[in-house]
């Protein structure tokens, strides 16, 4: 037996090494994006939950943390949490702040830097050799890296005041993450905070196996956090990013997968004979279904293997990261590991999808009769309709896509399963009704044609097509999956850049925007408080604002973002306003009380004054007054200091008073369009993975096209040979093939946008909505509409040369078998 499948399965692969190969890398594709994806998402996810763990406790069970994170609070709570622990909780008590590091490109990374007990901690970076003296640093291998190794002494920005590192100073550790870890009492001496600390941890000692109730200590400068609510706190901030990019790379697999079956379609056809010889030399209808699976089997092994290859070289190349305002792509790009749960999903996947792929194939295997090698043609045509007459189903589908549209279109927050599901509905309504749809098209063509003049390979191609609707409607189908998502995808970032323009023009008004440029990409504050204070009466200027941005403001244990500006006169500068989002998901709303911890006064009880569309933060927006942020809160710098100019002062005079303030303060000043621009690249970058999976979409169904029109040449080989024989030439057979080629783009591309035109609504005002709680201002990409007419035919040429290069170069004696 083992012979036999050799025979059956290796030898075809030998002899058809290029349509195998063609179907290795079409699932490889799929399984590379969903790994790429899943592994950096979960790198987000484990970026987010060191930062909230720290990067060193494994054993914690909880922790205490300050209500005033800037300053810390007072360690005399030590002795009290101490006092109520039981014997098997030792503490470790931290001081956390913000590192600087001025990077070779004229910007700055940021990074944790962590103040802890060394002799508590130290056991936790074991060392290969000993040293004499405990170091002054232990740095991470990441961050390490990112150090000027050629120079002996390094200069970091500590509590803004700059310390020098020589190599003698420090110790690299091999973990993931971008941090810095030190003494906690000489951070303590750098950062003027005697005997403040900014968390206690609460650690589970090895030599106890159980885990007692811990009491909770009530304080008005403490906050008790357990383990689980941590995690549960890391997994919302990232919740909505992971389950879209799953969603993303599921749609790329999907494609893979309607490529591969068209593939087995193909296989199917051009070994039928083969299959009944074995069934008229004794073998039974199961070795037939049982060999076909095999073949699946084997191919969804090789693409997955190489898939999960391919997938983590993009994960390790940082050709794309996961973005959003939570995360920090540079600690993103520090973590290297790989959890094994991702890649048993991608080879779990392949191997599945390929063995559903071919299902249909291989139960048409188990039904072939040994009459079938006699017959020169199968007369009957292949069921497409499962047993159901046609107008049913195109009742049936046109259901699925008014269902599956009702459906994607539910409002629910937090949950894009309705959206998935109705997704799912249109998609199958489309897909059978371009199997009905291929026949009648074809017809109508045939109907046309004959009217008028047009050359019999023409006609030739198209016979073809309506002959084998099945296997050409795959191929079609793949087409349509892939140009729908091109087209959804640039309909939903078209959709974001509009309403990013449009929230741009609302919120800032001001002609000139004060940054620091150097601290833009790590979200570090860094224009200072004392010169906004200076320009208030700046008689160059009608009107100056601050902005601040805190991404990681805690209200009820969650994260949002925190913008804090100057209200205008109608809003109660003691009160917050929400993003409508923000209400729509976590339904804090207008009239709602929050508490709020604050550095000045402890905990605040404020109230939400309005709602408001506030496209910028995915968690949702709380909105500030300034001097009530002041009146909570210490600051030094702000994010940005908003210029309106005086009309009545030359242009040229406040250009050369900005350009004096950027000189002396190292600041850069931006007008209008070049915040859009800003905001406009980093929305880009955000959704950059959606880009890479639209070139892979399209990639995918060119493979598909192409493998369908080699087993096109390959099944209809004898065919195509006879027509050669009598006097076909190649400018004729190209034209056949041209013409095939080009009715499947078309048939595609134009299903394709009209699924899109359901499909789009559903992402944008289901799924996004229900994610991010936002409404986007819909956008459509008509002008990529427009020049379809242009790039079909082009797109159609260029797939067609490798095919008609194995039909140039037939051998006709061979394929017809003269002696």
């Amino acid at each position: 037996m083992k012979v036999f499948y050799y025979l059956f399965i290796f030898r075809y692969f030998k002899d058809n090494f290029p349509r195998t190969i063609l179907s290795i890398i079409a699932i490889s594709l799929g399984i590379a994006l969903f790994v790429s994806t899943q592994i950096n998402a979960w790198r987000a996810e484990k970026s987010v939950l060191d930062q909230m763990i720290g990067y060193s406790s494994e054993k914690f069970i909880g922790r205490y943390v300050a209500n005033n994170q800037n300053q810390g609070a007072n360690d005399t709570f030590l002795k009290e949490i101490d006092s109520h622990i039981p014997e098997n909780i030792k503490l470790e008590p931290e001081f956390q702040t913000k590192g600087i590091l001025n990077l070779t490109q004229g910007q700055i990374l940021s990074f944790p830097l962590i103040g802890k007990d060394i002799l508590l901690s130290f056991q936790v970076f074991p060392t290969k050799e000993e040293k004499k003296k405990i170091p002054k640093y232990f740095i991470s291998q990441s961050l390490y890296e990112k150090l000027p190794i050629q120079e002996e002494t390094t200069k970091l920005l500590i509590c803004e005041k700059e310390i020098i590192v020589s190599k003698e100073d420090y110790q690299v550790i091999p973990t993931d993450g971008i941090f810095l870890l030190m003494d906690i009492t000489r951070l303590q001496s750098i950062c003027n905070q005697k005997n403040q600390i900014t968390s206690i941890w609460l650690i589970q000692d090895q030599n106890f196996s159980e885990v007692q109730s811990i009491q909770k200590l009530k304080s008005t400068d403490w906050t008790y956090e357990p383990k689980e609510l941590i995690l549960e706190r890391a997994g919302i901030v990232l919740g909505s990013l992971k389950i879209n990019l799953t969603i993303v790379s599921l749609v790329s697999v999907l494609i893979s997968f309607f490529m591969v079956s068209n593939m087995f379609t193909g296989l199917y056809l051009s070994r039928k004979r083969e299959f009944g010889i074995l069934l008229s030399i004794g073998t039974d209808k199961t070795d037939n279904f049982i060999l076909f699976l095999a073949q699946s089997v084997l191919i969804g092994t090789l693409g997955g293997i190489v898939g999960i290859l391919l997938g983590i070289f993009i994960a390790n190349s940082n050709l794309f990261t996961t973005v959003n305002t939570i995360t920090d792509s540079n600690q993103i790009r520090s973590y290297r590991n790989i959890p094994l749960f991702i890649i048993f999903s991608g080879f779990l996947i392949s191997i599945i999808g390929s063995v559903i792929a071919s299902l249909y194939n291989s139960y048409k295997t188990y039904q072939i009769l040994p009459i079938d090698l006699i017959r020169e043609r199968d007369l009957p045509k292949t069921d497409l309709t499962l047993g159901f007459s046609i107008r049913k189903t195109l009742l049936l589908s046109t259901l699925f896509i008014i269902l599956g549209t009702t459906i994607g279109l539910v409002s629910f927050a937090k949950q894009i399963l309705p959206g998935m599901i109705g997704i799912g509905f249109v998609i199958l309504g489309f897909v059978s009704l371009n199997f009905l749809a291929i026949p009648y098209f074809v017809y109508i063509l045939e109907k046309t044609f004959s009217k008028f003049h047009f050359p019999q390979s023409i006609k030739i191609g198209l016979k073809e097509i309506q002959m084998e609707p099945w296997k050409h409607g795959l191929t079609a189908s793949t087409i349509m999956l892939s140009t729908s998502l091109v087209f959804t995808l640039t309909s939903l970032t078209s959709s974001y850049e509009s309403s990013l323009i449009r929230w741009v023009d609302e919120e800032n008004q001001s002609d000139y925007s004060l940054i620091n440029e150097k601290k833009l990409n790590s979200g570090e504050p860094g224009v200072p408080v004392s010169l906004y204070e200076t320009l208030l009466t700046n008689p160059n200027f009608s009107s100056v604002e601050p902005f601040y941005i805190d991404s990681k403001f805690i209200v009820n244990g969650k994260y949002y973002t925190l913008h804090v500006l100057n209200f205008k006169n109608n809003y109660d500068k003691n009160q917050l306003i929400v993003s409508k989002n923000l209400c729509f998901l976590d339904q804090i709303c207008k009239g709602n009380s929050i508490t709020i911890n604050t550095e000045l006064n402890s905990q605040v009880n404020v109230i939400v004054q309005d709602e408001k569309d506030h496209f910028f933060s995915e968690r949702g927006t709380i909105m500030m007054d300034y001097s009530f942020f002041q009146k909570n809160f210490m600051i030094k710098y702000l994010n940005s200091i908003r210029i309106t100019k005086n009309n009545k002062i030359p242009n040229e005079n406040i250009l050369r008073q900005l350009q004096d303030i950027t000189q002396q303060y190292d600041l850069k000043f931006i007008n209008q369009s070049e915040l859009k621009k800003l905001y406009l690249e980093g929305m880009n970058q955000v959704f950059s993975i959606l880009d890479t999976l639209k070139i892979s979409a399209l990639f995918i169904s060119i493979l598909a096209l192409t493998t369908s029109l080699i087993y096109f040449i390959r099944e209809k080989s004898q065919l195509l040979a006879g027509l050669k024989a009598i006097g076909m030439d190649s400018y004729q057979m190209f034209q056949m093939i041209y013409t095939q080629t080009l009715f499947l783009i078309s048939f595609g591309i134009f299903s394709g946008i009209f699924s899109s035109l359901v499909l789009s609504p559903i992402v944008i005002f289901g799924i996004n909505r229900n994610a991010f709680g936002w409404v986007l201002d819909f956008q459509y990409p008509m002008t990529l509409v427009v020049k379809l007419p242009i790039f079909i035919p082009v797109i159609t040429f260029l797939i067609c040369l490798l095919p008609f290069y194995f039909l140039k170069y037939m051998n006709i004696s061979k394929e017809l078998k003269y002696e």
